[in-house]
């Protein structure tokens, strides 16, 4: 009963927020370059929608699907869209079928055995010691990252993540080994991501907005100068913030007993092994080669794609290696269901202009500061908006042009600005919801809303000074 009157009054306070945003007056239109930028009753209305989930969200007042279909109801309500139109934003984006494709591809990994095999090779490496567990899966995504799109690496480690905390029997939101695990599978290939062009979808928006409205050419160098160092200085940062949050138990002698057990695995990899790891190499070979392919023939297959087609390739004659009955019950859809309602979300604060109005009420002020506040000022502020939008390209393309546009009205070199922008794109700490890459982990059900934003308070802060001591540091010396 206190939990029910607990969650009672976080809705009530989420719907007085919400009144009390869609109620304001409408503030004066911002003076921008390209003429005035007003925030229309549509667009205060999508932020007033937005501050009531986000309540929810990190209050856990509701199951966090049903929240975000909360959302997506009231702003039909609101007439922020046509029903058909907010729907089709999400549910009817190809990141959905992403989503499904890899969270099957993480299930058949799991029932076929495989990631206990690989989950096998990583502990006699690092042995049964969960701070280096934690260190061993932040670091493999960052590097897998640097050349895979930060997505597809969540979806490799966490079939593997998941495995050796079932094995040694640390339930879902009962284990703080768990919640640090799971969340470096989230933050290391979010950091990974920033060190190469190909690393991060807002990377090659940047490159292109560069190019087109700034016209400076940005190559892969360039850009690894200050990306690596700057990802080098996040990882230990963010390694240390998830042990202080999260000091994870110390795995006793009775669990590495009971793992070894249970996950006795066959010398010779088995025939049904054998099927998953064609399917796995084939997608990473596929996620990874997709740039020279598209080089040597200017044919490129969508990572979307890649995924549907390994997760087909489970059920197909010969290749079956489990049914869609477990399928269903391995598969978190109600994750789908968040990822799904929040890309319509943010594409709603996108069309009805609240988001371009909002970058420009908090970026117009940097064009007369010194180059550390200003950049890091910047990367503060990405991270800060991350919470309203979901997804790292949409970031991409609604802050680069705004910033680029700055840098031409002051007199600033575009590529720091905009640069550190892109990076900050993909550092999303705060709300799952800001990128789908964090998504996949939470479906494992071991860290809550709240749990993700416990820890990634504390890396916001610590990421700015990172990425602003690696610009005017290392970007002077090929710029």
């Amino acid at each position: 009963m206190p939990g029910e009157m607990k969650n009672f009054s976080a809705f009530i306070i989420a719907a007085a927020v919400m009144v009390g945003v869609y109620w304001l007056p409408l503030p004066q239109p911002l003076s921008t370059p390209d003429g005035l930028v007003a925030l229309t009753i549509e667009g205060k209305a999508a932020l007033a929608v937005l501050a009531f989930v986000i309540i929810l969200w990190l209050t856990e007042a509701l199951p966090f699907p049903v929240t975000a279909l909360l959302g997506l109801l009231l702003s039909y309500i609101f007439g922020l869209a046509p029903f058909n139109d907010i729907i089709s934003y999400g549910f009817g984006s190809s990141v959905v079928v992403f989503f499904i494709g890899v969270l099957t591809l993480s299930a058949g990994l799991t029932r076929s055995g495989l990631a206990d095999r690989f989950t096998a090779v990583v502990l006699n490496q690092v042995g049964f010691h969960p701070r280096k567990i934690v260190c061993a899966f932040m670091v493999m995504g960052a590097f897998l990252s640097m050349w895979i799109v930060n997505m597809s690496v969540a979806a490799i480690l966490l079939p593997m993540a998941t495995a050796i905390l079932k094995k040694i029997g640390h339930q879902p939101l009962a284990s703080n080994f768990g919640r640090a695990l799971l969340i470096a599978v989230a933050w290391g290939p979010a950091i990974g991501g920033i060190t190469t062009p190909v690393g991060n979808g807002a990377n090659i928006v940047a490159l292109g907005y560069l190019r087109e409205l700034a016209g400076i050419p940005i190559n892969f160098l360039t850009w690894m100068v200050v990306g690596v160092p700057a990802a080098l200085l996040i990882l230990p940062l963010a390694y240390l913030t998830l042990l202080r949050v999260f000091p994870p138990e110390n795995i006793s002698v009775d669990d590495e007993i009971s793992y070894s057990a249970a996950g006795t695995i066959p010398a010779k990899i088995t025939t049904t092994e054998w099927k998953a790891l064609i399917i796995f190499t084939m997608a990473v070979l596929l996620w990874l080669g997709d740039p020279l392919l598209h080089h040597l023939s200017g044919i490129s297959i969508p990572i979307e794609v890649v995924a549907l087609g390994a997760a087909v390739a489970f059920f197909l004659p010969g290749m079956k290696i489990f049914t869609w009955k477990e399928a269903q019950g391995d598969i978190d859809w109600g994750s789908i269901i968040l990822i799904a309602a929040g890309l319509s979300l943010g594409m709603i604060v996108f069309e009805t202009g609240a988001a371009r109005w909002l970058a420009m009420l908090t970026f117009s002020p940097l064009g007369t500061m010194g180059p550390f506040l200003r950049i890091f000022l910047a990367v503060l502020i990405v991270e800060g908006l991350k919470v309203f939008f979901s997804s790292n390209t949409v970031t991409g393309v609604i802050l680069i042009p705004i910033v680029i546009a700055l840098a031409a009205t002051f007199d600033l070199n575009p590529w720091y600005l905009a640069g550190p922008v892109a990076i900050a794109t993909s550092m999303a700490f705060i709300l799952v919801t800001s990128s789908p890459t964090n998504v996949i982990p939470y479906g494992a059900g071991y860290f809550s809303i709240r749990d993700f934003a416990k820890a990634g308070i504390f890396l916001t802060f610590l990421v700015p000074f990172c990425i602003t001591a690696a610009f005017l540091i290392f970007a002077p010396l090929v710029w």
